[in-house]
């Protein structure tokens, strides 16, 4: 039953790091994009 816990930990931990990293790229992605618009209408 602990080992299953502790899969089921590291899989969610897992989860959670890779959703961080699409956030983070996402906001990434939005702020440079931004920015181009930003140098465009300048």
């Amino acid at each position: 039953m602990a080992a299953q816990i502790n899969q089921l930990g590291a899989m969610l931990a897992g989860d959670i790091v890779a959703w961080g990293g699409a956030v983070i790229g996402l906001a990434l992605t939005a702020s440079a994009v931004v920015w181009v618009m930003r140098l465009i209408r300048a």
